[in-house]
């Protein structure tokens, strides 16, 4: 396993677009945007299934078995079916504001007898009263640019923080932005997730992996 360190840097807003939020093109409640998406997100990046192996590795080698997990947007399950048949799991809490992503996630994992949805906004700030902490790691993968700006991130990791056990994990895949002012404003580099995970009270900040331009990183609840 090959770690890279980079020193914290803070969300910056400072590009063309400004502070506003960027209005997401797809509505993932409607199932017809649901299943467009669906038909091209493997075949665009067919190096996710790689990014989903690598973090269901990473939670399996560094916590504890059997583990409790919170994933914040787990779309069709994909993750969740892969950390299932990767670690020993007490209970996998999925929780999305997508009917039809939770119906996938309940087709695919429902059997596994410790898998429970939950309908819910992470942009809603009453969103951590409808889970059941403590867990022992949470994990978010192509999700959290669905706050629509980046510069929110460090209050959505501040209220993940007191859902972990001491020492517990946050885990974080996402894109690197391309360049252009909308892609600047939505998506975080690895670099500023770490200043956004450090500003939230996390510790033990790191990149773990970088492929073609997708980063998992992590940080940990101090104790």
């Amino acid at each position: 396993m090959t770690l890279r360190y980079y020193n914290c840097a803070p969300m910056s807003s400072s590009h063309d677009d400004g502070d506003q939020d960027v209005p997401s093109p797809i509505d993932l409640r409607d199932p017809d945007d649901v299943k467009n998406w669906l038909e091209t997100a493997e075949r665009v990046r067919p190096w996710r299934s790689q990014l989903r192996r690598y973090i269901a590795e990473l939670l399996r080698d560094r916590h504890p078995a059997p583990l409790r997990i919170l994933e914040l947007g787990p779309g069709p399950g994909l993750l969740a079916e892969t950390i299932l048949n990767t670690c020993s799991v007490a209970s996998y809490t999925l929780f999305d504001f997508s009917p039809p992503f939770l119906e996938m996630c309940r087709e695919r994992v429902g059997g596994s007898g410790v898998a429970q949805v939950v309908v819910g906004d992470f942009k809603q700030a009453d969103w951590p009263t409808l889970v059941q902490p403590p867990y022992d790691a949470v994990v978010s993968m192509q999700a959290v640019h669905e706050l629509r700006h980046k510069k929110h991130a460090v209050v959505l990791y501040a209220q993940v923080l007191p859902l972990l056990q001491l020492g517990g994990s946050l885990i974080v895949c996402d894109h690197m932005p391309k360049g252009d002012p909308r892609s600047m404003a939505l998506y975080a580099t690895d670099v500023e997730q770490h200043g956004a995970l450090s500003a939230a009270g996390f510790d033990d900040v790191t990149t773990h992996l970088l492929l073609n331009g997708m980063y998992v990183c992590s940080g940990r609840r101090p104790g």
